[in-house]
């Protein structure tokens, strides 16, 4: 009788299991709308969005804390991501893609192809090399459009550096080019993310100086993605002016050394009335679109 007892009790919890899994992967299922998530990277930006099977991550924060944002939102049986945008080479930005690279397929990659000088970017470009990953630099009037999402890019005005740093770990030297030694944050790449009527602003660290070169392509949209953390040197009020952003979203480290975000900025967010949401404050952000109508998932 207990052995028969011991039986019933493994099938019992087997059973269980198996409704565990199948209802977990169920969970996970596609549902046919947009969840734009702004990752809890701390002092950096991540953005994933997720719409049915294709998933786009802009950007992998200052740290591999991208990967448990990613495990969080897309099926454990999907192991690739269909585009990357990595803005610009700052550590903030970059470092998380170098794990991702490493754990995902990842099957096109959007970078300017400017030359730096950072430990970071020199292990990016080792595994985007290795892995032979097609790389594509843009400016401003492209559209990718992929899964039912469009891309539209706004900045910069022209293509940055050459792709051939993509196709060849050689030394600069030998392919004739030299390491950019500017501002990382003025080459940015802006995107203007549309689902149905749905759009989101996505502004990398560019400032008001930038900002000014792609405010004529823009109208109205409901959610924008603060500039630079929310440095009081970017968020113009022209910008804000020209978007009236429903929902301000600040991708920001708790407590950091650089005052992020400005007094300034919350100010001029508050005065077009846009709802202020913080990662420093809340941790992920999430947001959910139909292409008609969009709700905050959390």
């Amino acid at each position: 009788m207990k052995l028969q007892n011991s039986k019933l009790k493994i099938i019992f919890i087997f059973l269980l299991l198996v409704v565990g899994l199948v209802w977990g992967a169920a969970a996970q299922l596609p549902d046919g709308r947009l969840h734009l998530i702004f990752c809890d990277v701390g002092q950096g930006d991540a953005i994933l969005a997720v719409k049915g099977s294709t998933q786009i991550l802009i950007d992998g924060g200052p740290s591999e804390k991208v990967l448990s944002c990613l495990s969080s939102h897309l099926p454990f049986w999907d192991r690739q991501i269909e585009l990357v945008v990595a803005t610009h080479p700052e550590y903030d930005h970059l470092t998380g893609l170098v794990s991702v690279i490493q754990r995902y397929r990842i099957l096109q990659i959007v970078s300017n192809s400017l030359l730096a000088e950072s430990g970071v970017f020199q292990k990016f470009r080792a595994e985007v090399v290795s892995r032979q990953i097609p790389v594509h630099s843009p400016k401003a009037g492209e559209e990718i459009k992929i899964g039912g999402v469009t891309l539209k890019i706004l900045y910069p005005p022209e293509k940055l550096g050459e792709e051939i740093v993509w196709k060849t770990l050689a030394e600069p030297k030998v392919l004739g080019l030299s390491t950019y030694t500017g501002n990382f944050n003025k080459t940015a790449i802006v995107t203007l993310l549309e689902f149905g009527n749905f759009q989101a602003l996505l502004t990398g660290d560019v400032g008001v100086e930038e900002e000014e070169k792609f405010l004529p392509a823009l109208g109205e949209v409901e959610v924008l993605k603060v500039a630079h953390h929310g440095s009081k040197y970017s968020t113009s009020e022209s910008l804000l002016a020209t978007t009236r952003p429903k929902l301000a979203v600040i991708s920001v480290g708790a407590n950091n050394r650089y005052g992020h975000p400005a007094p300034e900025v919350l100010e001029r967010l508050r005065v077009v009335g846009a709802q202020i949401r913080r990662t420093d404050l809340e941790g992920e952000i999430e947001l959910v679109s139909d292409g008609e109508n969009w709700y905050n998932a959390n």
